[in-house]
Formats: structure tokens, C-alpha cells, sequence
């Protein structure tokens, strides 16, 4: 700032206190301050404070010199006068961006630089903010020209690094609020403000790779001399993180410092694990091009690059690090994972997917983690259905393999079955492993506990089975004497007591889909019936006997009631034929929902196999939204 521009704005009128500001006039009282708030609040002065928001300087000297004669208060007095946010004049004109109105006031009565609003922000964290250049550089010249020289100001405070309740310097709110223009003149004014970090762990490199800022990002590289403390900057939130996303940040970092490629945070990454972690296909093979030994470096969690790139479900990424990665059997984590298990528990079908189809990692698809569960046995446990499936499809799957605790995948799915938690994924997933013959084992640790639970689970089944049956059997036993159509009871007549429509093609679907659900109704109760009698296994092979022709008893009734409707509106051609459609498709509808369900009989049978995928994959992308992993 100019001399001569300050004697402008009246620096003549400044009144310097005589004594020096001490810390608790820097950080009022927090009583004091509500105190002074009640007494001289800002906005009893509304026409003043327009003024300060608008920036017209001329009227806003004008309402002062008013207000200073009627309440016998001097500038000073006025000008310290905050609103109920904590903010004073000064403030209130930094935050809107009035540059000439911000150094009047700054002029008037400096103090006012120290002072901090309710957010703990001084005004120069609002004209940070705001983004002008031009007025952070008058104030901190106002600064050092009234407060530094005349030690009004504790040593051990420094106007440009003071943070708010956020943590945030000037510098940090200037990235954030995109300035890169005052971020630059920040960083060159006091290059110490690049090491402080607010209290969500980012440095101002960080924000300025964030934001793309490459000259701020090359500027604080620069002046950054002090190497511990540099080296700090990349232990929590690291800026190579924020830098993944800009390459051409990145480039600028690692030609001004090479050895960051090879930097590690706390958690031991390197910057190829956040590259793949991001799915960052481009930047992931630049990081490969400077330094291939990134793809070989562990995490404290024992995880590899690829290890997260599979987990995240960045199939491009998997591709291009199994390039640069000689034997994937190799490369497990601390749980003896390789990514095929991580990609199943976590559930990302386009890196199981991909794995499934190379011939070259057939090796990991029976692979045992330390606890012997195989990506089958992961992928059973988190109930990913299209994982499962893909998996028993594939020739090379082992469905018969059990873990450490004696569990095959149908046991997993048994033993963490939960009724009330994502119940379409689970018997979707039960379904897809008895589709594939999935066996049970005979002994293991958990084998008397899993049978309670699978006794317990099915004895609820049976029991709602038992009743849903019974109604069915009791609408279509009802339906065959209240048929629809009238009787003929004409005396004459030697087919009396015959129904009108005997002869009616509907009239024959119906009573035949009628009679089939009624007895296979009755059916369903008898196998049910046997299913409690107590013995598990027989309870087992009854409610499997018995869903098949629970779910033709169900269709055998919509398909009657249809026809029923249909032969009451027939004189009726476009009621009829309405009925029809509508019947028609939600039968379709239904047949598709039942089947997966009521026919999960085991079997060899590659050809029912092939018919019931179909309906199957459907039923997922039904209950997409739910089996999709977070």
C-alpha cells in the first residue's frame, strides 16, 4: 500500500491505545462480548451498516460523523461495535469485498485487525474469503505498519497464521474459497503458513493440489525448506492424495521433487495405492512409467495397489497393475486374501467378472485365506447373489471345499442368514448354491449350533407354508361349487343343474386350474405335515417336496381366477379382453418371482440350470438397489 493512499482515508485520525493490546483484548471475554454486543450492536446502526455492506465510503463517513454526534461516541467507540455474529464494521466490509471501505476502517482503529467474530475468524480470514488480492495485501500492510512496530501485539501471535474454529489460516481459506491469486501472495508473504493444517488434517498443499492450484502447489514446494516438517505434510492426508486427480499437479510436484513418488503416508501407501484406490486408469500408468516398484509395496494392511483397486471395483486398473505384477497368487494381505476374495466380499462382479475369464488366474478362484474360506465362502458370507452365481458357474469352482470351521458355502449362507436383513439377497444367494449342488458338510465346529439354526428357520417356514396352503386349499375348494355362470334349472330341461358355460373353453380352464390347486394345496399341507414330525433331515426333504407344488398351487389359482373373470365379462368384448391382458401378465410376473424360490432343488441338471438363470438374473436386477455394496 501507498503512503499517500492511507493519508487519504483520514490515517491521520488513527488513536493509538498507549498501552499494549494484550491477549485477552485479542480473544474478548466471551461475557464481555455479549455484553458489548447488547450495548452497541451493529444493527441499531442499520443505515451505517448498509453502508459497510455496500462499500459506499462516502456515505458511510457521512452516517458516521452522525452517529458519533448523537450517541457522543468517538470513532473508535462505534467502530468496535459488533452484531450478534461477532462480527464488527471492519468485518462486515472485508466479507463483501469493499477494499477502499476495509482499509478506512483498518486505518481508523488497526486493533481491529486482531479482533475475531464468533467463528474465531479475524478480518483477514474474510477478505481471504472474499478473494481480493489487493485488500489482504493493504491489511497486512496496516498491520505491520501500525500494530508490529509499536509492539501492540503479543510476540507469540502472528495475525497470518491465527486460525478459526475450523482450524483454518488466511491461507487455508483462500484455497479453499478457490483465490489462488491470494493464496500466492499468502504463501510468499509467510511461507511458515504451508506446514499448518486445520483440524481436518489438510495442509495448504494439500488444498492447493486439491484445487488444481499447479504455481501455488510449485510455490510452496519451493519455499518448503524445513525437510522434517515437509516430510510431515505427507504422513496424514497426504497431497499426493489431492494431486491423484490433477495430473498436472502431480507432474509439477514430482519434477520439483522426484522422491515423492516413492513418499509413504502413515498407513504405508504409497502414490499408486491412492491412484488405484481412485480408479485413476491415466494416472496410475504415468505413476508406472517413473517407478515400478510402487506396485510391489505393501500397506500397513498388507494390501498391494491392486489389492485396493480390486476391492474399490476399478476393473481397468486391475488390469493394468496384473501387467507389471509377475504372479498374482503372490500377492496376498495380511488375511491371506488375493484380490479375487477381496473383489467377492466386497462385491464387485466386474472384477470377479474378469478374473473368472482369464485363463491365467484360474488359480485363485479355490484359493484359501487364513480362516480356509475360499472367495466363494466371502462372498456367500456378505450375500452377493450375482458373485455367488458367477462363481458355481464357473467349471473351476470348488463348491464342495470347506473352511477352517468345517463350512461349505451352503453352510456360510445358513449360518449367517438373517430374516429381517436383506432377505431378497439371501435366498437369492441360498438359491443360487443349491442350483449348483452345493452340499452340505457332516461335522465341523459350528455343525450343532448350525443345525439349531437351520432347524429354527425352517420350522418358521413350514409353519407359514402350512397356513398359506390351507388358504389356498380352502379359496379352491369354495371356487368349485360357487362356479361362475349361472345354473340352468329349467325343469324341462334334461341338463338341469348343469352350469350355463359347459361348454366354454374358459369355463374348462378354469375348473382344471382349479381342481390342480386344491389338491396340490392339500398336497403342500401333507408334506408339511411330515415336515413336524422332528427328524431334521425329513423336514428337510418334505419342505423341499413341498415348495414345488406350493408354487404350482399358486398358479393354478391365478390362472382359475383369470379365467373365471374372464368368463363372467366374456359378452363384454373389451372388458375381456382387458382381463385377459391383465391376467396374462401378471402371471408372467409371477412365474418369474416363484420360480428362483420354490424351485431351488438341488441338481446336477445343467439344462434346468440354464432355465432358471434367466428368471434369476432378473430378480436381481429387481433388487439391484439393495445387494449394491456400499
Amino acid at each position: 500500500m501507498e503512503p499517500q493512499r492511507i493519508d487519504e482515508l483520514k490515517v491521520e485520525e488513527v488513536q493509538k491505545p498507549s498501552n499494549r493490546i494484550n491477549e485477552d483484548e485479542m480473544n474478548l471475554n466471551e461475557n464481555e462480548w455479549e455484553e458489548d454486543c447488547d450495548e452497541a450492536d451493529i444493527l441499531k446502526d442499520l443505515g451505517l451498516y448498509l453502508a459497510a455492506k455496500t462499500g459506499n465510503l462516502a456515505e458511510f463517513q457521512r452516517i458516521l460523523d452522525r452517529v458519533s454526534a448523537a450517541d457522543h461516541a468517538s470513532f473508535d467507540e462505534i467502530l468496535s461495535r459488533c452484531s450478534p455474529a461477532g462480527n464488527a464494521f471492519l468485518h462486515v466490509a472485508a466479507k463483501h469485498g469493499n477494499k477502499d471501505l476495509a482499509i478506512f476502517i483498518a486505518a481508523q482503529k488497526p486493533s481491529l485487525l486482531l479482533y475475531k467474530n464468533s467463528n474465531g475468524e479475524t478480518v483477514l480470514h474474510s477478505a481471504a474469503k472474499a478473494g481480493d488480492a489487493s485488500m489482504v495485501k493493504a491489511l497486512v500492510e496496516i498491520y505491520s505498519q501500525f500494530l508490529l512496530p509499536n509492539n501492540e501485539v503479543d510476540e507469540s501471535f502472528n495475525l497470518l497464521r491465527e486460525k478459526n474454529e475450523r482450524g483454518n489460516t488466511v491461507l487455508h481459506e483462500a484455497l479453499l474459497n478457490g483465490w489462488d491469486s491470494v493464496a500466492g501472495y499468502l504463501i510468499k508473504e509467510d511461507p511458515e503458513l504451508s506446514y499448518c493444517r486445520n483440524k481436518d488434517g489438510e495442509s495448504a498443499l494439500y488444498l492447493a493440489a486439491q484445487a488444481g492450484f499447479v504455481d501455488c502447489v510449485s510455490l510452496i514446494l519451493r519455499l518448503c525448506t524445513d525437510l522434517k516438517r515437509f516430510d510431515e505434510l505427507f504422513k496424514k492426508k497426504s497431497p499426493i492424495l489431492a494431486a491423484i486427480k490433477n495430473k498436472d499437479v502431480l507432474e509439477a510436484m514430482v519434477d520439483i521433487n522426484p522422491s515423492l513418488i516413492r513418499s509413504r503416508d502413515d498407513e504405508g501407501r504409497n502414490p499408486l495405492h491412492y491412484a488405484a484406490l481412485s480408479g485413476h486408469h491415466r494416472i496410475s500408468h504415468y505413476l508406472l512409467s517413473l517407478y515400478t516398484g510402487n506396485a510391489s509395496r505393501r500397506d500397513k494392511n498388507g494390501q498391494f495397489p491392486i489389492h485396493l483397486a480390486a476391492i474399490e471395483g476399478h476393473v481397468d486398473v486391475v488390469r493394468l497393475l496384473l501387467e507389471y505384477l509377475p504372479d498374482p497368487e503372490e500377492l496376498l494381505d495380511r488375511d491371506g486374501r488375493n484380490i479375487l476374495h477381496l473383489a467377492a466380499n466386497h462385491g464387485r462382479s466386474n472384477v470377479v467378472g474378469f478374473i473368472l475369464k482369464n485363463p491365467n488366474l484360474c488359480g485363485l478362484i479355490n484359493m484359501k485365506d487364513k480362516c480356509g474360506n475360499t472367495p466363494l465362502h466371502l462372498a456367500t458370507m456378505c450375500f452377493h447373489p450375482t458373485i455367488v452365481s458367477a462363481l458355481t458357474w464357473n467349471k473351476r469352482a470348488d463348491v464342495k471345499l470347506v473352511n477352517d470351521d468345517g463350512m461349505t458355502a451352503l453352510d456360510v449362507a445358513d449360518y449367517y442368514y438373517k430374516p429381517d436383513n436383506s432377505l431378497s439377497c439371501q435366498l437369492l444367494t441360498l438359491a443360487a448354491l443349491r442350483a449348483a449342488s452345493t452340499p452340505r458338510s457332516v461335522s465341523g465346529k459350528f455343525a450343532s449350533e448350525k443345525k439349531m439354526r437351520i432347524v429354527d428357520l425352517f420350522r418358521d417356514r413350514v409353519s407359514i407354508l402350512l397356513i398359506v396352503s390351507t388358504l389356498i386349499a380352502t379359496v379352491t375348494f369354495a371356487a368349485g361349487f360357487t362356479i361362475p355362470g349361472c345354473y340352468n334349472n329349467a325343469e324341462s330341461d334334461s341338463d338341469s343343474g348343469m352350469v350355463k358355460v359347459l361348454r366354454e373353453k374358459a369355463f374348462h380352464v378354469f375348473i382344471f386350474c382349479d381342481i390342480v390347486a386344491m389338491y396340490s394345496s392339500i398336497v403342500v399341507a401333507v408334506f408339511l405335515m411330515w415336515a413336524q414330525v422332528g427328524d431334521f433331515i425329513v423336514m428337510l426333504n418334505a419342505l423341499y417336496l413341498a415348495l414345488p407344488f406350493f408354487g404350482i398351487s399358486l398358479t393354478m389359482m391365478s390362472i382359475a381366477f383369470t379365467a373365471g373373470v374372464f368368463l363372467v365379462v366374456s359378452k363384454l368384448r373389451w372388458l375381456s379382453t382387458v382381463v385377459l391382458a391383465m391376467g396374462v401378465s401378471f402371471l408372467l410376473i409371477l412365474i418369474i418371482l416363484i420360480l428362483p424360490l420354490v424351485f431351488p432343488i438341488t441338481s446336477s441338471n445343467r439344462l434346468w440350470r440354464c432355465l432358471s438363470y434367466y428368471p434369476f438374473c432378473l430378480l436381481v436386477l429387481v433388487i439391484k438397489r439393495q445387494i449394491t455394496p456400499n
